[in-house]
């Protein structure tokens, strides 16, 4: 994750659970205060209602349980989200705003939340979460907030993912919307994973 502004207000993370790869993204809207803590309070409310073979519906399910609680504390700000489960059956997400997930292979790009809602956000008690399902991985799954997928295209981040190292892939992702000046347009986080 890198900030774009003094406050960071992106929270990802990756953890299995079982056999599953469980990666969720969280975008805190900016212009609306507690947009870190909404995402903060997402990625964790994810972690702890993760089933222990989650199917999308119950992945849809759990942000719409998570919007209805934010909004009834008023105590948050607004938050993108994707959720996603990788395993040996395939793929299953969900997710709600701006931030996505595409699949980059040497076949071409597959945008798994081409679908998605992108307002109302969670927090506002009417958020409505599209989930996805699709078959195994077979390339690299990246799952980004806007702050790289708005200021850079589909096919710069294919060339960049097909022709680095992995484990160079997320740093030479963030170059691509570096200002000259070393600023970012927005906050950037991405999470990657890849057929082994």
């Amino acid at each position: 994750m890198h900030a774009g502004s003094s406050e960071l207000q992106d929270r990802a993370e990756c953890f299995w659970n079982g056999s599953n790869l469980i990666l969720v993204l969280a975008d805190g809207a900016g212009g609306l205060s507690g947009g870190a803590k909404a995402a903060e309070f997402i990625v964790e409310g994810v972690k702890k209602r993760i089933s222990a073979t989650p199917s999308s519906q119950q992945l849809n399910e759990s942000l719409i349980s998570l919007d209805q609680e934010m909004a009834a504390s008023g105590a948050f700000g607004e938050t993108t989200c994707v959720v996603v489960g990788v395993s040996d059956s395939g793929i299953v997400g969900t997710s709600v705003g701006d931030s996505g997930a595409l699949i980059f292979s040497k076949t071409g790009i597959e945008n798994l939340t081409a679908n998605q809602i992108r307002k109302p956000l969670l927090g506002s008690g009417r958020a409505i979460p599209v989930n996805f399902t699709r078959g195994l991985l077979n390339g690299t799954l990246l799952i980004a907030s806007d702050g790289l997928l708005k200021y850079t295209s589909q096919e710069k981040i294919a060339a960049t993912i097909l022709a680095s190292d992995f484990d160079c892939t997320a740093n030479k992702l963030v170059s691509l919307v570096r200002y000259q000046s070393g600023a970012l347009p927005d906050d950037v986080s991405i999470l990657l994973t890849r057929q082994i």
